[in-house]
């Protein structure tokens, strides 16, 4: 062997150990390399679950810091909404009155109808005509009748020109008697009647009624406020309510109803007449009415005592319209709880509080009046039995259903306290709201009891506080007499007449 393939061989064996040597320090390598990546998974695990508990830990603690802001927040946006629903609060959706509203304007809540606008078919409208029996009501001294000819002679063609114009002079009338008594200057019958229409029902205040005689006469009848007093007085006494309350309790519905006014004098719990210093004293003013008559009663408190004073529900034994106040319904054998309050309450719990089912129950209440009233447009006087049934149980399932929101929600949250007693009131009084649809007698609002108070308060805005209790009295007496005239068809002024005042001497 050569010494040249000797070095080769010997080349081989040197690489092939330190191949030997390489693969040995690689696999040491390569178990080095394993221990650094299960090290480094396990730094990673350790990472994550140390990042996940930070993580934790920092959430925790911002929860934690959070919680009662979060807390504040919620009570924060509920009162907002409690606020929000009591200043949007009107007569449009709650039980409020209309002069409670203020300069505030609320939405006409009135459901549009297909009808056609302006006077509906059999409508009475208003114009200028012509009387055909001008001559009589000339002999009979209700009018004055003049003619007058404008270019041409009596007994010519003419085309008549009418004008229609009042003429209002001082009349003074002279009677010559034997001489005797001392002579005497009073007001005549026309003049007392006048002066009691207008403040009874013109509302003007006193002061300015004299005012008003006093430039009408060109100054030449200057009365006084205490004679003008004593006309409303007069009067007052010649009017004799029995006729009228007995008229209310023949009838089968009686509505019923009650507002504030403001006096400085009223009777205190003793029955002894109490003068308020520098203030005003709440009485109230009751209606007791129905489409023909009005009676109207004056009370220093509004409490089932009062009611039973006025002795006429204590007397009546048929429907009571009225608008859910407890002590009517100690009274009378129904009730017909206005469904008009209910509809605006509804409607407020729907938009104030955000109540859908509120909505719904509206809908189908106001949809059960609709059919009655094209049942009674058809002359139909009563509800189909079937249909009747079926109201009766959808009213029951949507209040089931209510019950049930009321249920999933947390006590004095948002809406609760509404929902909650409007659910109790149309459970417990099912039969008051349910009675328009189950006798068609029985009305669906009380609105004929709110028409007939309407006047108390424009009074009040007019002509400001009554002066005296025995005022409030003789207001009472005389719009009862008066409005029922009104209602009857009887012209005011006649009907005034026919109490024969007394004559009253003339104030300075």
């Amino acid at each position: 062997m050569s010494n040249y393939n000797r070095g080769i061989i010997k080349q081989i064996e040197e690489l092939t150990l330190e191949n030997e040597s390489l693969k040995k320090e690689n696999v040491g390598l390569r178990r080095e390399n394993a221990e650094i990546k299960r090290e480094n998974r396990e730094l990673r695990q350790r990472f994550v679950a140390l990042e996940n508990s930070i993580k934790d830990i920092v959430s925790r603690a911002v929860e934690k810091a959070t919680e009662p802001l979060l807390t504040k927040i919620e009570e924060q946006q509920k009162e907002i909404l409690r606020l929000k629903s009591q200043i949007n609060k009107d007569s449009s959706n709650s039980s409020k009155p209309p002069s409670s509203n203020g300069y505030k304007k609320p939405p006409n809540n009135r459901e549009k109808s297909k009808k056609k606008q302006g006077g509906q078919k059999g409508h009475k409208g208003n114009r200028l005509n012509i009387p055909e029996n001008l001559d009589e009501l000339k002999a009979a001294g209700k009018i004055e009748y003049r003619v007058i000819y404008d270019g041409i002679a009596e007994g010519d063609a003419y085309t008549s020109d009418f004008e229609v114009n009042l003429k209002i002079i001082p009349v003074y009338i002279e009677t010559r008697r034997a001489v005797g008594k001392p002579p005497q200057i009073s007001y005549g019958d026309n003049f007392k009647v006048l002066a009691v229409y207008l403040s009874v029902i013109g509302l003007i205040a006193v002061k300015r009624l004299c005012d008003f005689f006093r430039e009408i006469t060109y100054g030449m009848a200057a009365i006084s406020k205490a004679t003008i007093q004593r006309f409303v007085g007069d009067a007052a006494g010649k009017v004799d309510l029995r006729p009228l309350i007995q008229d209310l309790l023949n009838g089968e519905v009686l509505h019923v109803d009650e507002t504030p006014i403001k006096t400085t004098e009223r009777p205190n719990d003793e029955g002894e007449l109490e003068t308020a210093q520098h203030t005003t004293f709440n009485a109230y003013i009751r209606t007791y009415s129905n489409a023909k008559t009005t009676v109207l009663t004056a009370n220093s408190r509004k409490t089932e005592e009062s009611v039973r004073t006025d002795n006429i529900l204590t007397q009546f034994h048929g429907t009571i319209s009225q608008d859910h106040e407890a002590k009517f319904y100690n009274f009378g054998n129904n009730h017909a709880t206005c469904g008009g309050h209910l509809s605006r309450e509804l409607r407020g719990m729907a938009e104030l509080n955000l109540l859908e089912w509120a909505a719904e129950f509206r809908s189908f209440y106001v949809g059960m009046n609709t059919h009655k009233n094209k049942d009674l447009a058809g002359d139909i006087n009563c509800c189909n039995p079937d249909l009747l049934s079926q109201f009766e149980q959808q009213y029951d399932n949507l209040i089931e259903k209510g019950v049930a929101l009321l249920a999933g929600m947390k006590p004095k949250s948002f809406g609760y306290d509404e929902l909650r007693r409007m659910t109790n009131r149309l459970q417990n009084f099912k039969d008051s709201y349910m009675l328009f649809i189950r006798d068609y007698t029985a009305p669906f609002t009380n609105n004929q009891a709110e028409r007939d108070l309407r006047h108390c308060k424009t009074k009040q805005k007019i002509s400001g506080c009554f002066r005296s209790w025995q005022g409030v009295l003789d207001y009472c007496k005389l719009r009862s007499f008066l409005d029922t005239a009104k209602k009857r068809g009887q012209n005011l002024l006649d009907s005034l007449k026919l109490l024969s005042v007394p004559i009253c001497p003339a104030g300075q």
